[in-house]
């Protein structure tokens, strides 16, 4: 027997095969897995160059697949002030004074932070801009929660941005009118599209600090959601030197399509692939632009609206198709969805890629279910999306009971035998996989799933959602060998504390890319 590169042994392998569900060791051979048995059957492929990491009970899964993540919107955003876990305002306070003087005062100096979280503060609330001012004054400061589209600025953005002058529903104002500095929902795009770009090689070189971060996490294989033309740029200069760490199933906006073909095409490896192109149906719902089929329940003459029509929807989604790329519309309201679906039920499939998917999918119901069935269609979600629409958003008051009852009914679709995947949406909601998968446990109601559907959505499912399921998503022979190591098994600890049990050892990548300290 050829001895191996790398063994793991004595652990608790989860492969996700059905064929095998678990095992104790792997052995590793050129990038992909050699043998899945017990510890004596892989014991037998230890040579003397062997690299041999004995998991002492640690537990074994597939790498996580992030299938929806704005890599260099996260890299950006980690370049802010990391604000979680600070305890009160003064401490807030303090870090700002320590960054100013970092960056240096004046009013080009933007600083910006993010993962507030205001219950977690001794205060439980948000600084005010007064309290902000007392160590900012000349710099604009913008501090984002770590959930919702919640942020909080200083005077000096409310200054640039004119917000006392303007009556936009989100800006929070105290018992006289003028603006607190809390901005919620569609009033902080007034403060985002003030903040200045960075140049290209400071967007490159945060774009390079997200990939870093995604093996820390267990995450092997992420899908790529492009915004901008500077990101093709970005992913053109990481493939010129082949500086990817995680593999990446890129994903453009239809409207760079041609531009992804020439530029990005030519370098597809096993580390990357132009996987699909999206177009967007409709909006969000936290913005009201999500288009439903019924006025939102609290606002009763608006219905949001379709981005995209029937007629222009289908020729562009012909043309993703005829290119040889997977399909991905946008659909969160009911009404994008249909339209969604009415455009797919016509348009000519490659059997040679992967299945047309609906990203978000939110406000579902049982014909729409069962049209995604008969059209094999897969669907992609964020369980973290998912639990802010109900903590953040509150759903039931602004879709009413109904609705809400079909609002990600990601059991309904498991049941009914729909491709389920999981993303992050990261930046807007936090990155680690195992947030998403306590998210989804702890779900109240008929749509919470059980620990291992989760983990299905971020291992199998994501692989079979980018038709990749022969390489990537369960631990077998001959597949890729992208592993996590857990320190212990989330099938066994409580599921309200996934996250505060389960920690990242290990991520195999090509090798161990990463390893944790503790």
């Amino acid at each position: 027997m050829t001895s191996a590169d790398l063994v793991l042994i004595d652990g608790v392998v989860l492969t996700l095969d059905p064929k095998m569900p678990s095992a104790q060791a792997i052995a590793v051979k050129d990038g992909r897995i050699s043998c899945v048995g017990s510890n004596q059957e892989v014991k037998q492929c230890i040579g003397e160059k062997t690299q041999v990491i004995y998991l002492e009970g640690k537990t074994v899964l597939p790498g996580f697949i992030d299938t929806h993540v704005h890599v260099v919107d996260y890299g950006r955003m980690l370049t802010w002030l990391d604000l979680q876990g600070v305890s009160s305002i003064k401490e807030i306070q303090t870090q700002l004074s320590e960054r100013i003087k970092r960056v240096g005062a004046g009013s080009s100096r933007w600083v910006l932070g993010r993962g507030l979280v205001p219950e977690g503060l001794l205060e439980k609330r948000l600084p005010m801009c007064h309290e902000l001012d007392v160590v900012a004054s000349d710099n604009p400061v913008v501090f984002y929660c770590q959930s919702g589209q919640v942020c909080v600025v200083n005077s000096k953005v409310l200054e640039v941005a004119k917000l006392g002058q303007r009556s936009d529903l989100g800006i929070e104002r105290d018992l006289t009118g003028v603006p607190t500095g809390v901005l919620r929902d569609q009033a902080t795009n007034l403060v985002w599209s003030l903040i200045s770009e960075p140049t290209l090689q400071e967007f490159y070189e945060a774009t390079e600090l997200a990939l870093e971060n995604f093996s820390r996490l267990g995450i092997t294989s992420v899908h790529w959601i492009v915004l901008s033309e500077i990101e093709l740029a970005i992913i053109q200069k990481l493939l010129e030197a082949n500086s990817l760490s995680v593999r990446v199933y890129l994903i453009v906006p239809v409207n760079l399509l041609d531009l992804a073909l020439q530029k990005l095409k030519p370098f597809e490896n096993g580390f990357f692939k132009l996987g699909g192109a999206i177009l967007f149906a409709d909006g969000y719902l936290a913005s009201r632009t999500a288009a439903l089929f019924e006025p939102y329940s609290d606002s009763p003459f608006d219905k949001g609206k379709l981005l995209c029509m029937k007629n222009e929807m289908f020729v562009l989604a012909d043309k993703i198709q005829n290119a040889g790329l997977q399909l991905v519309i946008h659909a969160v309201g009911d009404q994008a969805i249909q339209e969604a679906v009415n455009v797919i039920q016509y348009v000519s499939r490659n059997p040679a890629i992967a299945c047309p998917r609906i990203e978000q999918a939110a406000v579902l119901n049982q014909h729409l279910i069962c049209c995604l069935k008969e059209l094999a269609l897969s669907v992609s979600i964020q369980p973290c999306v998912v639990a802010s629409e109900f903590s953040v958003w509150s759903a039931e008051k602004c879709l009413g009971q109904e609705r809400t009852r079909w609002l990600f009914p990601v059991k309904e679709l498991l049941n009914c035998g729909v491709l389920v995947s999981a993303g992050s949406d990261c930046p807007m909601e936090p990155l680690n996989p195992l947030l998403g998968v306590e998210a989804a446990v702890k779900r109240d109601g008929p749509q919470k799933m059980s620990v291992f559907e989760a983990l299905q959505m971020y291992t199998t499912s994501a692989a079979q959602i980018s038709f990749e399921i022969a390489d990537k998503g369960s631990i077998e022979q001959g597949k890729l060998a992208d592993l996590v190591v857990l320190s212990n098994n989330p099938l066994s600890v409580s599921v309200d504390e996934i996250v505060a049990n389960v920690s990242v050892c290990f991520t195999v990548l090509d090798g161990v890319v990463y390893c944790s300290k503790n």
